[in-house]
């Protein structure tokens, strides 16, 4: 997925925990055509810029796909890739057909990896196919207050009704928060993980450069 693609940026601010001058910023300091700065625990927002548009999402879309994930009873359940789970482009934790892998090693295959192979792996393991998982993250946006957001993928591949918002995207990473699983995974700097036939150590290794740029992430 091209960088270019993610038109917004959606920031999520625990503000109790971080110095945040919202008077500080200016729109025109802002490069994204939306953005949004939320409190964690409040939902607030202290910042806005165009915040109900709607854009395309990108990879963030992993987002709810990883929640609907870490949500599942049973991680250490696993999973055989086959080539229709895997008939997809872009980014890959390096998944191949034959491969087994557990729920929890997809969920930090999409979170650290940004595996657009473990997104559709995931949507095949739990809502069948790509349409049955697209119902469910809609489901699921619906529970959650999302009013101006759209699923059709789970790894953010362009469609032109796959869509969010900076607030929808602000609320539902809030939302992701509060799930000790996701969190955690979402956390880690790198992981060790398991996968193929038979299955083999890897590690993997964040992409989220906050991690290491600013001190308490």
């Amino acid at each position: 997925m091209k960088k270019s693609v993610v038109c917004f940026l959606a920031v999520v601010m625990l503000i109790s925990l971080f110095s945040f001058n919202t008077k500080a910023l200016d729109l025109n300091d802002i490069s994204a055509k939306a953005s949004v700065v939320m409190c964690l625990d409040s939902r607030e927002v202290v910042f806005e810029k165009n915040k109900d548009l709607k854009l395309p999402m990108a990879s963030t879309t992993k987002i709810m796909t990883s929640l609907i994930l870490a949500e599942q009873p049973d991680l250490s359940k696993t999973i055989t890739a086959t080539s229709e789970m895997l008939a997809v482009e872009g980014t890959s934790m390096g998944l191949k057909a034959g491969d087994s892998v557990t729920y929890k090693d997809l969920l930090y295959g999409m979170l650290l990896a940004s595996g657009n192979d473990a997104a559709n792996v995931t949507a095949f393991a739990i809502g069948k196919s790509l349409e049955g998982f697209a119902r469910l993250m809609n489901i699921k946006a619906k529970e959650i207050g999302l009013k101006n957001t759209s699923f059709v993928t789970p790894s953010g591949l362009d469609d032109e009704n796959h869509y969010t918002t900076a607030y929808d995207l602000a609320l539902l990473s809030a939302v992701a928060l509060e799930n000790p699983v996701f969190k955690a995974a979402c956390s880690s700097k790198s992981a060790v993980v398991y996968f193929g036939n038979p299955k083999v150590r890897y590690t993997l290794t964040n992409h989220n450069k906050l991690l290491g740029d600013y001190e308490g992430l």
